[in-house]
This record gives C-alpha cells, sequence and structure tokens, in this order.
C-alpha cells in the first residue's frame, strides 16, 4: 500500500500546484469582497497584506507549500475557521451521500447488466440499453430538481429537501459524522428514520449519474465472460446455471465493473457540489460553491487537494480489491 501511495505523489503534487494557479484566476479580489460594504483603501491594503496578496505569486505559493507542510490548509474567509475544521466536520456527509449512491447504483445496475447480458438481443436488453442511455443523458441538477417536484411537491412522500434532518429535529451524538450510523448507535429510532427518509432522494438522483456506465460495463464483461472458453467447458459438467452465473461468470467480470465503480465513486463526489445545493446537504461540495462565489482561496484549495487525495485513496483500496478478486493480481505483483 505504501509503494502505491508513493508512485501517486507526482499526482498530488501537481494537483497542489494546478489547484493554486486555478484559484489565482477566478473573479473578483478576495480584498475587496471581504472588508465590507464600503471599505477604505487603507482597509483593502492591509487585508491584502493579511492574505499576503501583495506578494508575487512565487511567494504566495513557498508561503502555501509550508503551510501544507505543517498540515495547516488555511483559514476560510466565509466561516472564519480553519479548513481544515471545516472539511472535516463536512466530509461525513458527503461521504455518507456518495457512498449511498454508489451502492444504491451497484445495485440497480449490475442486475441490469446480467440480464441484459444473460438475453442478449431480446425486449429486456434493449429496456437494459435504453434505462442506462437514459441515465447517461440525465443531468444530475435536472434529475435532483425533477425528483423534489415529483415526490416532495406533488406527492408529498419525501420531507423537504432541507439538509441532512428536518428542521426541528435534533442529531444525535456525533461519534462517526454519519448521520445514519450515529443514530443507530444512539438508538434513536426516530432520527435515524428521519435522517434515511432525507437520504432517499438525493441519494438516487446522484445513483442515476452512475447507473449509466456501470450497466454498459457489467453487460459488456458479462457478455465476454459468458462467451469464453471455461465458461463453455463449465455448462458441459452441467453445473446449476444460477452458480455458472453468479459465481464463475460474475467474478471474473468483475475487475472491469470494479475500476468503473471507483470511477463513478469519484466523479459522485464531484457531482455532490450540485445535488448537494439542491437539497441544502451540509457537505464539501456545497462548502466549496460558497468558497468559489466568495474567492475565498484557501477553501477551494483545500476542497480541490481533498477531493484529489480521495481519488488517490480509492484508486489504492480498488487496487487492493483486485487481488482479493483475482488471484492473478496479487502473483502478478
Amino acid at each position: 500500500m505504501l509503494s502505491r501511495l508513493v508512485l501517486r505523489m507526482p499526482a498530488l503534487a501537481g494537483v497542489i500546484l494546478v489547484s493554486f494557479a486555478l484559484t489565482r484566476l477566478l473573479p473578483g479580489d478576495p480584498a475587496v469582497y471581504f472588508a465590507g460594504a464600503a471599505p477604505t483603501p487603507e482597509a483593502i491594503a492591509d487585508l491584502r497584506r493579511t492574505l499576503l496578496l501583495d506578494q508575487p505569486l512565487y511567494a504566495q505559493f513557498f508561503a502555501y507549500l509550508g503551510d501544507l507542510a505543517h498540515g495547516n490548509f488555511g483559514r476560510s474567509l466565509v466561516t472564519g475557521q480553519s479548513v481544515v475544521q471545516d472539511l472535516s466536520t463536512r466530509l461525513p456527509a458527503t461521504l455518507e451521500l456518495t457512498i449511498a449512491s454508489t451502492t444504491l447504483a451497484l445495485l440497480i445496475a449490475v442486475p441490469l447488466g446480467i440480464v441484459g447480458a444473460r438475453q442478449k438481443g431480446s425486449a429486456m436488453d434493449h429496456v437494459c440499453r435504453v434505462v442506462s442511455t437514459s441515465a447517461l443523458a440525465m443531468p444530475a441538477f435536472f434529475t435532483a430538481l425533477l425528483l423534489v417536484f415529483l415526490f416532495y411537491y406533488l406527492l408529498g412522500l419525501a420531507p423537504a429537501p432541507l439538509g441532512r434532518l428536518a428542521p426541528m429535529a435534533f442529531p444525535p451524538p456525533e461519534r462517526t459524522g454519519f448521520m445514519i450510523i450515529d443514530a443507530s448507535l444512539a438508538r434513536d429510532w426516530a432520527v435515524l428514520r428521519d435522517a434515511a427518509a432525507h437520504l432517499v432522494l438525493p441519494a438516487l438522483a446522484l445513483a442515476i449519474a452512475g447507473i449509466g456506465p456501470l450497466t454498459r460495463v457489467t453487460r459488456g464483461a458479462m457478455l465476454a465472460v459468458l462467451s469464453s472458453d471455461f465458461i463453455r467447458a463449465a455448462r458441459g459438467f452441467d453445473l446449476p446455471r444460477w452458480k455458472l452465473i453468479y459465481v464463475y461468470a460474475l467474478r471474473n467480470a468483475m475487475l472491469p465493473v470494479l475500476t468503473t465503480a471507483g470511477f463513478v465513486f469519484s466523479f459522485l463526489i464531484s457531482a455532490n457540489v450540485v445535488i448537494e445545493k439542491v437539497f441544502s446537504w451540509p457537505g464539501i461540495g456545497s462548502y466549496a460553491l460558497e468558497a468559489l462565489v466568495a474567492s475565498d482561496y484557501a477553501a477551494v484549495q483545500g476542497f480541490v487537494l481533498a477531493v484529489a487525495t480521495l481519488y488517490v485513496l480509492i484508486n489504492i483500496a480498488i487496487d487492493i480489491l483486485y487481488g482479493v478478486i483475482d488471484v492473478r493480481v496479487r502473483l502478478g505483483d
């Protein structure tokens, strides 16, 4: 695991450099934005000195690297707190939503792909392809607004899109930051039901964005495995059909599905920016959007670096799972 992490350090270094450069291209001057409604030139100049905006870019970059070396991502001008504290408070909400949506996408997409591969060319196969194509074509913000309009406004089946809990509900004692887990640990079943109800629509909106690629990759991988020599040989031993499909074929088709699931998980973390805004979800996506509007350099850079670190950790986890699923990968190491 350590060697895999070292190999991905250049990617993190590139992300640090690019995120620093891009934040300096944001429109507006943070010093003017945060100096107040009627700032004086002296107040703006003092704030620029405090933020090191009066220094050359290379000096600002080396100061930023020095802060990162000490584990300091800076202080957010929007919240007034350290970026590390803001991210650690909001990250569990984003991870809870992303994990739930990725799990939901896999539970829908993998069976659809298997059915499409088993019944290639049938009406069910066409239905699977239409579902995957439609899911790919629908933007996340449109899906989210449509679900809110249908299930909250028209049918009244879903709670108001106002965060992780109802406005008057008391959250459980925080242990993990995951509302579902914390409510379960506290045995607060009313809060657990409320948190689960608030999680359904945003998770479904995100999951729809991941169903398309997962269904297509599962179907293609299963078609390739089902036409392979060892499956034809296994059929000759008169094995049960379910064992042939779900034990031998599915396990050998899981590597590309697992790779795609990693990409989907990474993509959904980025797509959270839109979903969190629609559902007032207090995650790092909405935090980054507020920071972008305010040209809050430290918060934007902290968000980009946190997401890049998650990407690296996800890729390492996928590499490890490769070895669990396929012994040939372990032998190749």
